[in-house]
């Protein structure tokens, strides 16, 4: 009886709408862990996620905090996206239905004990409720700064939370920056890392602080063992809480990566410009798709500078080969200054072989899949050069 009046209040007290957990002490063989889950194929999963197991067998809790709950169907969720105001939670659930996902999409989590006393534990606990309400669980999500993987790192760190807690200090390699550590779990021929690459700018380029590796969940797992609390390791023990099946990995149809575009755009340019060349036919066609398009995409770079609150995508060079100079160069033929035309052309050349040196300087590293249409948009600014001199 006295089981099942304790396993009463328990369930009482977790599905309340009202959190009580602070009336609630975990008993001496509660458990908490982090849990490190390995990336999946979505985008949004591609990086991994990390979450907090809390367990004690004794009230029958069994329970994850999830600081990566975010909602597709909020008003103007994509809006606040390219704004930089996305707004994510912290959710609570089942560590068995939490578990269920991994092991339908065949992800290894991975769990790591933490060796806390009784009342770190309470504390740890009570913090997480407390943080669940539903006026505390909200934050403003930052995918560098502020996700799944930091929200754990910096409550680790709270000295209000677990006062002992110290990191051992080891040599560090300074030497990366956001977007190498981006590529190490995107190939260099996927579009979603070309995608990243073209919004994001030059300041992901900056070396950062070990501690900074800390929004990708692997980092926060591999450093966790650097911290010691009360002259322990922090991390008692390393378990898989799910093992995934091995499968192999399918390459893409050549015709459907990014690498086969970008070529395939530069070889057609140089045909139609080569046919031109000789035939005499000027490829306006090519030229209204080729800058165009470039056009369009300044567009939306400029929006992302000047419009969003992501710090990221400001200070983005990627503006000097997609270039609003584009536009000009295809309306200047309804100009009759001759001069204003060439003037538009070298400055758009000059822009275009500008990208190598800012890549080369490591201002900020350009896709190696954009220099291809880098070298075709030159290659259609010469003509257009030559043509607009020969006008004078």
């Amino acid at each position: 009886m006295r089981i099942r009046a304790i396993l009463l209040i328990t369930f009482v007290l977790f599905f309340t709408k009202t959190s009580m957990a602070q009336d609630l002490k975990l008993s001496e063989y509660a458990a908490i862990s982090i849990l490190t889950c390995e990336p999946g194929t979505d985008l949004y999963a591609s990086f991994g996620h990390s979450a907090i197991r809390v367990k004690d067998p004794l009230l029958g809790l069994d329970i994850i905090y999830n600081y990566g709950i975010f909602d597709f169907y909020a008003p103007n969720f994509y809006t606040n996206f390219v704004k930089g105001k996305l707004t994510y939670s912290l959710g609570r659930q089942y560590f068995n239905d939490f578990l269920f996902e991994y092991e339908r999409e065949e992800r290894d989590v991975k769990e790591q004990l933490l060796s806390l006393d009784a009342t770190s534990k309470n504390r740890f606990f009570n913090f997480l409720e407390s943080n669940f309400k539903p006026e505390n669980r909200d934050y403003a999500y930052d995918f560098f700064y502020n996700n799944c993987a930091t929200k754990i790192r910096d409550l680790i760190e709270d000295p209000t939370i677990l006062p002992q807690i110290t990191k051992l200090q080891k040599p560090q390699n300074h030497s990366s920056t956001f977007r190498t550590l981006l590529k190490e779990n995107l190939g260099p021929n996927e579009w979603s890392m070309l995608g990243i690459n073209m919004l994001l700018g030059s300041k992901i380029d900056k070396k950062i602080k070990f501690k900074e590796y800390q929004f990708l969940p692997f980092y926060l797992s591999e450093q966790l063992n650097d911290y010691q609390i009360n002259g322990s390791p922090l991390v008692k023990e390393e378990r898989m809480a799910y093992k995934a099946i091995e499968k192999a990995s399918i390459a893409p149809e050549l015709w459907k990566t990014p690498a086969f575009w970008s070529l395939f755009i530069l070889l057609i340019t140089i045909t139609i410009s080569l046919y031109g060349l000789f035939a005499g036919v000027p490829a306006r066609y090519l030229d209204v798709v080729l800058f165009g398009c470039t056009g369009l995409v300044s567009l939306l770079l400029m929006g992302l500078w000047f419009f969003s609150d992501h710090d990221p995508m400001k200070q983005n060079y990627n503006l000097l080969w997609a270039s609003p100079l584009a536009w000009l160069l295809l309306f200047s033929k309804h100009t009759n200054t001759g001069i204003f035309k060439s003037t538009l052309s070298k400055l758009m050349a000059l822009s275009l072989i500008s990208t190598a040196f800012i890549h080369i300087l490591g201002i900020q590293k350009f896709d190696l899949l954009f220099f291809p249409i880098i070298a075709a948009l030159l290659i259609r600014s010469l003509p257009l050069w030559r043509r607009n001199e020969s006008d004078k």
